[in-house]
């Protein structure tokens, strides 16, 4: 099963450590943590918790795409060849976006010092809720042709990749990551994301 998805898990993989380099998912957390003065741990622990609800709803999304995955697939014996469709189709969608300047940004946070805590971090928390990664979210579809164990593989995959990799660059920049063009990455994010779509969807075509 790892072998014949290896595609699979490589786009997952890919995905996740582009979107957790991105300065849009912790970038707000170091932003509040200078502004309220908080400790690297307490940034850390903070960013962790933004992590991890920015990959619950993207897991709670592709659990249900996987399991509508699964259910046409018991119907629909070639199902697997159109979910690589879709995905190829949704590739193309982003690359679209880009070449139209059409970009996904996480709203900047106006807060002052007087704001609740309780209020600055449960908004962190639902944004990063609401805001969910398409792009993984849609693999699942494709993972959940090949049931449920490779659906929760790819879940964990995700989530730990995320997890880890927001919480580690948002520790760099707290201590002197030097300055990028970080507006250049997260504006060719789509168009990378939409060719690692795209070669996913022709991989499980020709290779399944």
């Amino acid at each position: 099963m790892i072998v014949d998805s290896l595609e699979l898990f490589i786009s997952v993989l890919a995905i996740s450590i582009l979107h957790a380099i991105l300065p849009n998912h912790w970038l707000p957390v170091v932003a509040l943590s200078r502004q309220f003065g908080w400790t690297s741990r307490k940034t850390t622990g903070i960013t962790m918790l933004a992590a991890f609800a920015h990959s619950l709803s993207t897991v709670i999304i592709g659990i249900f795409l996987a399991i509508g995955g699964m259910t046409l697939d018991g119907y629909l014996p070639y199902f697997k060849y159109i979910a690589a469709g879709i995905l190829i189709s949704l590739g193309i969608l982003f690359v679209w976006r880009h070449q139209h300047h059409m970009h996904f940004h996480l709203r900047e946070f106006k807060m002052t010092k007087k704001t609740n805590i309780v209020v600055v971090i449960s908004s962190l928390l639902l944004a990063m809720f609401l805001s969910p990664c398409l792009e993984v979210g849609a693999l699942f579809l494709v993972a959940g042709t090949n049931g449920l164990a490779l659906t929760m593989i790819i879940a964990g995959i995700y989530t730990l990749t995320s997890v880890l990799g927001m919480t580690l660059f948002a520790w760099l920049a707290l201590h002197g990551l030097r300055k990028m063009d970080w507006h250049k990455l997260e504006h060719s994010s789509g168009l990378i994301s939409g060719i690692i779509l795209m070669l996913t969807g022709f991989l499980f075509i020709f290779l399944h």
